[in-house]
This record gives structure tokens, C-alpha cells and sequence, in this order.
């Protein structure tokens, strides 16, 4: 047994446990310079904590906690752990920044609603190197302002440091000095990016705020050159052959990577026998290899408003593996028997070949399910096929209790100067849902194959919510008069009840996003549980290799089966970094997911802009202290000062989430309908004001 072990095994045995009675307890293991290392280094780490001078023991038996800590831009935060979620005020940051990792000590005070207060007491691990912001004067002081809310301190910039910035630049500063109870950050200015109004210094500023990579190093280029530009016959060798198969990729009309492809047959009994063709990025990817490690290190492929940044270069994501028609291209595949009700009867897994027959779009789709016009009969049939089976598996899931949230999704139009036009909201439709279905089945089909044969595997999780989290959202449907009786039970399908009976009044976007916002989030594990959203006992990740890290490390788990490579040394390796792979993806996810949120709310920004002055009507999605949170139809939101309700002096009710006239007796409350007149808008904050109309 290693030191390291046998040190964690005596402190959970008996803790605390002093540093004499550790190095008796090891003798003859090491020496105690060796002892004293490995301490200095768990205790570093967080695994350990220090208790007076000598002592050691373990957070979790001392009222500790670690995790990483997401702050908001009011200036509280969570750190969330593995089993806890302690709220962290502004005064017990003590000089943590956002997503640092940090050691808390937990307060014995709780919050309404029963979360658990905590402290910073130690930053085990700064997650911002360098920040990006505004460059800025106080008096005799020079300044870099976060562009991020989220980041509470100015970093103090010497004139020595400055790099030559005007005031008012959007430069990055490396942090030369970490704050502290004592003192802030001070920082040395290494890019500057130019003025804030200049055209796309703020989307330069996004992907600098999270760390977006822009180019692809020396290495991993060089090694995609060294990829063939076409399958080749040998790539053939012990595949299935689809490519006689009518097959079609279905995708946004923007879109470059298509990873999945699907054919649909019909057979005497009335069963389908779908088959979801997936890219097979591990055959031109391998473990370890330069281009491995730059893809595990980015993630996912990010998709903002004005460009995308691909996990993989584009000779492998638009081209060798994006599924293109009429070309040979290979695939991982999944044949399934699917009966009348939904419920899969047969399937099986295999590497293949096909060569889709058409690219189309769910724009395209979703106009030929209206005109019927379709290209030719095979296309009708299997169109056709493919929405009945949606219908089915739609039916059947939310039967279980799985969630059909209802969300928009704006995408901003842009110029050819990339300037914002037109705002396009997406929603669900007959197209998506058939995507969208088919390729759930798909990953439930690949997850509980995996579990069944017992072996490593990445899983797709989410846990249930608190019940403490729907508190708010019981008062809030109860007082709009929702026919919703207790909420006492967390069950999928009270969501369901709450989302039927929004569907058609005003505040359905707010009441879905309301209950998303209440739920935790999804996350990558190796170990196999429910996903609360889904209703489904084991999910995974498998359809799209090409823009999700965690997708093509499942690949390479289930071909280690069907080839029966489970003991390959690689595969062993690979199986011992699951845990670090999936929390690795599941923080990019969450940074990824924000930077593109960022992106969209700056156009949003530049194209309100524009509308300065104008009248809208919007629904109140907010109410705080300080005003009112509006959206309008185009999915902009904007912010209705307290000091711009001029008719009357208004007091906030934090349990109603409201806001009531001292005199008149008037309200203002989540989900109501106002009109407003965008008054203005500060692009570098993304912040737009409105005041009442």
C-alpha cells in the first residue's frame, strides 16, 4: 500500500490525527520528509485539512466542504460540491474569484429554503490566470474593470504594467498578485484588443472572458495532414456495408459537421427497423495522440453567433467524418427493431460504411411535411416513417415522466459586416422533434448496452431537484392560479401539469424557464443514474463525436466491446481517467454554454441599439429590489429600474416576487405583461434599460 493511502486510511479511521502518529504509524514506509511532502500536498489539494499546528483530518468529518465556486453578479455565490451546494456571501469570499476551487468552512446558519451558509478558507485552485475588461482611471490609479460580473474585484494596473493602454481600451491582464482579505489583485496588461465600440472587439472580448481557444496548435495540424482526404479501401475492412441503404442527414441550415445520419424501414409486423449511423471520429482519432489531447482539452465545439469554434479541425469536422451526401464515410451504427408501441425488441451495434443520399435541413423537412413535394417517393417513405416514429417515441417517453420543456432559441441574423438584422426565434418543430427522438432511443439503446456488459463507461446524469428549489416556483404557480395541488412530491410529472397548463397563456416561456432554472444540471459521470429530465434509467452520449468530447470516448468504449479490446492497455488507461474526462466536460460544458449565451446577448445589445426609443410589449421575468427584469418577443431582456417607476413609491415582497404600490396598491409581478420603451443600452456591460411606457 503507498504512504498516500495508508495516511487517508488512518485519518478516516481516527481524525484528527497528528503528524507523530502518522510517521509511526508509516515507519519504515518513507521517511518523514517524504510524510511531510505528501501531507503538504493533500492538504494543498483539499483532500486533507490541517487542524492546529500537527493535526490532520478529513473535510467532510470537520464541517468542511470543497468544490468550485460559481459566483453571481450580485455578488453572492454557490460552491458546489459533490454533495452540497453552500451559499457563499459577499463578505466570506475572502479573496476567491469566480470558478477558483476552494476549501469552505460550512456555517451552522441556514438560508430560507434550507441551503448552507459557508466561508472561504483556503483557494486550493485560481481559475483565472488572466482577466479581460476595461482599462480605467480613479485618481492617480490605473485599472482593468472585468468585463465579467462575475469577477467582483478591479485589478490595480501600475503604470510599469500598462503596456502602453489608452484609457477606455479592452485589454487582458495577467493576474501578477492574487487578492485577499488584505488587498486586490494587481495585474500586468499583456493584449489589448482595441476600444470598446470598434467592430468585434466584444466578441474578441467573450472568447477571451472564457477562455475559447482560437487556433489549433503546430502538432495537431500536422498530424491532420497525415489523415487521408477519403476513406480508403482498407478502412473497409470487417465493416457493414449501409451504402445501398437511403440514408439522410437532417440538420440546421447552418451547419457544417453532420455526425448522424438515419435510413427507416417498415416491416410485415409493423415494426421499424431504424438505423442511427454516427460519424466515426475514433477511427481517424486515437487515444493519446496530439490531436486526442487538444479535443479533451477544448471539450466541445462552441457555436456563436458570428463563428464557430470546432473541437476538431475542420479537415475532420467538415470533411473525413462529417457524414456528407454521396460520399463514402464511416460510421458507428445502431440497428433497432422499434415496435408500434416504441419499445426496442432487438438492436445491434457495428461498424460501418454508408454514403447518405441527401444533406437536408429541418427548415427544408418541415416544408415538405406541409407541400408534401418531396423529392422522390423513397424520400416521402422515409420521411413519413421517421415522423410516426417520433410521434410514437414522443408518446411513450413522456408517458414515463420524461420533461418536454418548452424553450425558444434566438438566432441573431447578421450582415455581411457581421452586424445584426433580424432576430429568428426557433422553436420545437415536427423536423427537430424527429432528430431529436431518434437520437435519445439511440443513446439509451448504446447506455444500457454498456451497463449491461458492466465495463467502463460515461454516462449522461441528472439528479432530481431539491425540494427546497421548487419552493419558489410553488408560490409563483399558486398565485397565477395553477390547478397545481401541493408540489409535496419531486415527480417529472408535476413539471409535465405545470408546463400543459402554461401552454397557452403569456408567461409559458417564464414558467418553463422558471423550472429549468429550479432543476440541477446535467453532468457527465462514470457511474450509471437516472436522468430526472429524461425519466430515463440510464442515458449516455453517443451521437455527436464531432463537437462532444464525451461522445467519442464513449465510441472508443464501445468498440473496445464489439472488438473485444476491453483489456487493450489504452482502453485500461483511458478507463482509469474517466472521472477526471467527465468533470473536465462538465465545466467546459457549463463555460461553453455561457459564452454562447454572451455572444447572442451582445448582438441582442447592438440590434436594441437600434431601437432606442421604440415601444414593445414584454413579460416580467424578474423582480428584485432595485426593478423589474422584462422580455420582450425577440428574447431581449432589459431592466426596468425601481427609480423609473415614477407613479408610485414601491416596495419589494421577496416571497410574492413582486412589487406593491405604497399609495395606489399597484403590482408588479413575475410573469405579468408591461409595455416598455428601450431607453438605453451599454454594448460593453450587454445591459439594456427600459423604463415604462
Amino acid at each position: 500500500m503507498k504512504i498516500e493511502e495508508q495516511v487517508l486510511k488512518l485519518v478516516k479511521k481516527t481524525h484528527p490525527l497528528s503528524f507523530g502518529k502518522l510517521a509511526k504509524a508509516i515507519e519504515g514506509m518513507g521517511s518523514k520528509t517524504e510524510l511531510k511532502n505528501i501531507l503538504q500536498r493533500l492538504e494543498q489539494e483539499g483532500t486533507l485539512v490541517k487542524v492546529g499546528k500537527t493535526g490532520y483530518g478529513l473535510p467532510e468529518d470537520l464541517n468542511y466542504t470543497t468544490g468550485r465556486l460559481q459566483a453571481n453578479k450580485r455578488g453572492y455565490g454557490f460552491v458546489r460540491g459533490d454533495k452540497i451546494d453552500v451559499y457563499i456571501s459577499p463578505f466570506a469570499m475572502n479573496g476567491a474569484m469566480h470558478n477558483d476551487e476552494v476549501l469552505v468552512k460550512l456555517s451552522k446558519r441556514k438560508r430560507k429554503g434550507g441551503s448552507i451558509e459557508g466561508e472561504v478558507v483556503k483557494i486550493l485552485k485560481r481559475a483565472n490566470p488572466t482577466v479581460v475588461g476595461k482599462f480605467e482611471r480613479k485618481g492617480r490609479d490605473f485599472f482593468l474593470t472585468p468585463s465579467d460580473a462575475r469577477i467582483f474585484y478591479k485589478i490595480h494596473i501600475p503604470p510599469k504594467f500598462s503596456l502602453g493602454a489608452s484609457l477606455g481600451d479592452m485589454v487582458v491582464a495577467q493576474i501578477e498578485r492574487w487578492p485577499n482579505r488584505r488587498h486586490g489583485p494587481v495585474g500586468r496588461i499583456i493584449e489589448i484588443l482595441g476600444e470598446e465600440t470598434s467592430i468585434g472587439v466584444e466578441i474578441e472580448v467573450i472568447i477571451r472572458e472564457h477562455r475559447l481557444p482560437m487556433v489549433f496548435p503546430f502538432n495537431v495540424l500536422a498530424e491532420c495532414q497525415e489523415i487521408p482526404d477519403e476513406v480508403l479501401p482498407q478502412d473497409l475492412l470487417g465493416r457493414k456495408d449501409y451504402r445501398d441503404e437511403f440514408t439522410v442527414t437532417i440538420d440546421g441550415l447552418d451547419a457544417k459537421d453532420f455526425d448522424d445520419a438515419v435510413s427507416i424501414k417498415r416491416d410485415e409486423l409493423g415494426n421499424f427497423l431504424l438505423k442511427v449511423h454516427i460519424a466515426d471520429v475514433s477511427h481517424h482519432v486515437d487515444v493519446n495522440d496530439a490531436l486526442d489531447a487538444e479535443a479533451a482539452s477544448r471539450g466541445f465545439s462552441t457555436y456563436l453567433v458570428d463563428r464557430v469554434i470546432p473541437m476538431l479541425p475542420p479537415k475532420l469536422s467538415n470533411e473525413i467524418c462529417s457524414l456528407i451526401p454521396r460520399v463514402d464515410r464511416l460510421s458507428l451504427s445502431v440497428e433497432m427493431l422499434v415496435d408500434a408501441k416504441g419499445k426496442v425488441r432487438h438492436f445491434e451495434i457495428a461498424e460501418g460504411v454508408i454514403r447518405s443520399d441527401f444533406r437536408l435541413t429541418y427548415e427544408e423537412v418541415d416544408e415538405l411535411f406541409i407541400t408534401g413535394e418531396f423529392e422522390n417517393e423513397e424520400m416521402r417513405r422515409c420521411l413519413s416513417q421517421l415522423r410516426e416514429l417520433s410521434n410514437i417515441l414522443e408518446e411513450r417517453r413522456v408517458k414515463r415522466g420524461s420533461i418536454n420543456f418548452e424553450t425558444i432559441e434566438p438566432k441573431v441574423i447578421l450582415d455581411e459586416e457581421l452586424k445584426p438584422v433580424d432576430v429568428v426565434i426557433r422553436e420545437k418543430t415536427p423536423a427537430t422533434m424527429l432528430i431529436e427522438e431518434t437520437m435519445i432511443l439511440t443513446n439509451e439503446t448504446v447506455a444500457g448496452f454498456m451497463r449491461w456488459q458492466g465495463l467502463p463507461m460515461i454516462y449522461r446524469v441528472h439528479e432530481r431537484p431539491e425540494s427546497e428549489a421548487l419552493t419558489q416556483i410553488k408560490e409563483l404557480v399558486e398565485g397565477l392560479g395553477y390547478p397545481i395541488k401541493g408540489m409535496r412530491t419531486i415527480h417529472p410529472k408535476t413539471f409535465q401539469n405545470i408546463i400543459a397548463y402554461a401552454h397557452k397563456r403569456s408567461e409559458r416561456l417564464l414558467i418553463n424557464y422558471l423550472l429549468l432554472r429550479a432543476m440541477k444540471q446535467a453532468r457527465y459521470s462514470p457511474i450509471c443514474k437516472p436522468h430526472f429530465g429524461l425519466a430515463s434509467d440510464c442515458y449516455t452520449h453517443f451521437t455527436s463525436p464531432i463537437r462532444r468530447y464525451p461522445d467519442l470516448v464513449v465510441h472508443r468504449m464501445v468498440k473496445a466491446v464489439l472488438k473485444g479490446e476491453v483489456s487493450h492497455p489504452k482502453i485500461l488507461d483511458l478507463a482509469k481517467r474517466l472521472l477526471d474526462i467527465c468533470e473536465h466536460c462538465s465545466i467546459r460544458e457549463r463555460e461553453i454554454d455561457e459564452a454562447e449565451r454572451d455572444s447572442v446577448d451582445l448582438k441582442l445589445c447592438e440590434l436594441m441599439e437600434q431601437h432606442i426609443g421604440d415601444v414593445f410589449k414584454g413579460i416580467i421575468t424578474g423582480v428584485t429590489a432595485y426593478g423589474l427584469f422584462v422580455q420582450i418577443p425577440n428574447s431581449a431582456e432589459g431592466l426596468i429600474h425601481i427609480r423609473d417607476l415614477t407613479d408610485d413609491y414601491y416596495h419589494y415582497e421577496p416571497d410574492r416576487f413582486l412589487l406593491r404600490g405604497q399609495r395606489t396598491g399597484k403590482i408588479f409581478r413575475l410573469g405579468q405583461e408591461v409595455t416598455i420603451r428601450v431607453a438605453n443600452v451599454v454594448i460593453g456591460e450587454r445591459r439594456i434599460d427600459f423604463v415604462p411606457a
